[in-house]
């Protein structure tokens, strides 16, 4: 009777703590939140961030916008150069000893003048805006200014012969690389003119310097 008392007491007992550990594990159960919810909750929040931190592609300019400044550069340094030259050679119309020099002056104005319309018809064509440079005397010009006679006219003719061969380099080699068929056109205009203007120079240098030797 014991055995069996005591065997009934002890099953019993495992039953109720049995129950006990599923009641608890029930209250356990629906005391944790879903797994997946400050997951899903989380993810929209960390969109914008990553959104706004993304950097913006570098701008990156046109080939034609390229193309333009290169033709509105080239157009400012010839435009810059006829106006030098329209200058100096205005000038030796008045100071110049011979009238070989005089005579050389002259047609120096009137080809740069020239010239000159040809870039501001190009200029306006192709849209590039060219500034007319501030009118300030260099040395060179203030040197020439003061000078007088034989000594006028080598300088004279010294200076437009380097002026010519240093443009013409330029032009070469901007030529070359030029994109735009009209300022391609308007160099292949200009050169002769600049060549002639050179060796023009360097035939009246030689000849002041053989009269110079003889005297």
């Amino acid at each position: 009777m014991h055995i069996h008392e005591n065997l009934r007491a002890s099953r019993q007992f495992l039953l109720a703590a049995l129950v006990a550990a599923a009641l608890t594990g029930c209250s356990t159960s629906r005391e944790q939140p879903p797994a997946n919810t400050n997951t899903a909750a989380a993810q929209p929040a960390a969109q914008p961030t990553t959104q706004e931190t993304k950097a913006e592609p570098a701008r990156v300019p046109s080939p034609e916008a390229s193309s333009k400044k290169t033709s509105a550069s080239i157009l400012a340094q010839i435009h810059q150069a006829d106006l030098k030259e329209i200058a100096i050679g205005k000038m030796a119309e008045e100071k110049a000893s011979t009238d070989e020099v005089r005579s050389y002056a002259d047609q120096l104005v009137k080809d740069h003048t020239n010239a000159d319309q040809m870039v501001l018809a190009t200029a306006q064509k192709t849209g590039a805006h060219l500034r007319t440079p501030a009118t300030a005397r260099s040395k060179t010009d203030q040197k020439l200014s003061s000078a007088s006679g034989a000594q006028f006219d080598r300088m004279f003719l010294e200076q437009t012969s380097a002026d010519h061969k240093k443009l013409m380099s330029e032009l070469q080699q901007e030529r070359e690389d030029a994109s735009d068929d009209d300022i391609e056109a308007l160099i292949d205009k200009i050169m002769p003119i600049l060549q002639q203007h050179h060796d023009l120079a360097q035939i009246l240098l030689k000849k002041e310097q053989a009269q110079t030797a003889r005297s």
